[in-house]
């Protein structure tokens, strides 16, 4: 598999945390309770991240190319936030869960107490949920990053590499002589009429 195939799978790997990190934005802000399908949507797509990211990590652990190394320590990395990030959203749909099948039973004939019990439950999804984005910036970061030491070092060697010049250099040709700068021209005297 070559680098820019591993720079490419590293790519995409970012792009569906970028994805979920857009999906969970896009959740209802305080003081609504997402519904509990929304949220599980968001959990079964981030463990079906973690999945593929140690499924890439098992893959290329049988490669022995330097590139396969490397994107295997990129994969590495990515899962401890991930696997944070599993967390938070383990926590937000604990938080709705519970919210919806007991704290909604229990205050339904008290309208104030309610609401009371739902800015406390939607202040704690606010904070699960921006923690989740956090840390999967951290790991889309990282993929990203690995993705560009891939796909890069050969641009970076030519550029390094000096200017060669066809043939034998000759030393008129490795100095050449400053160039004299034009004649200064005279400014043309104004008609006179």
């Amino acid at each position: 598999m070559s680098d820019i195939t591993q720079a490419l799978a590293l790519y995409d790997m970012a792009g569906q945390i970028n994805r979920l990190r857009f999906q969970l934005r896009a959740l209802p802000a305080a003081p609504a309770v997402p519904h509990l399908d929304s949220v599980t949507a968001q959990v079964h797509t981030l463990a079906g991240i973690l999945t593929a990211v140690s499924d890439q990590v098992s893959h290329r652990l049988d490669l022995s190319s330097a590139d396969a190394k490397k994107a295997v320590v990129a994969y590495s990395a990515a899962l401890v936030p991930l696997g944070e990030a599993m967390t938070e959203l383990g926590r937000l749909q604990a938080e709705v869960t519970f919210f919806n099948f007991t704290t909604h039973p229990s205050y339904r004939n008290s309208p104030s107490d309610l609401e009371r019990q739902r800015r406390h439950v939607s202040e704690i999804i606010a904070g699960c949920c921006d923690a989740a984005d956090e840390i999967l910036e951290v790991a889309a970061d990282e993929l990203q990053a690995a993705a560009v030491e891939l796909a890069s070092p050969p641009a970076r060697v030519q550029a390094a590499a000096p200017a060669r010049t066809p043939g034998p250099v000759n030393s008129a040709q490795a100095h050449p002589a400053p160039a004299t700068p034009p004649p200064a021209v005279a400014p043309r005297a104004a008609k006179s009429r």
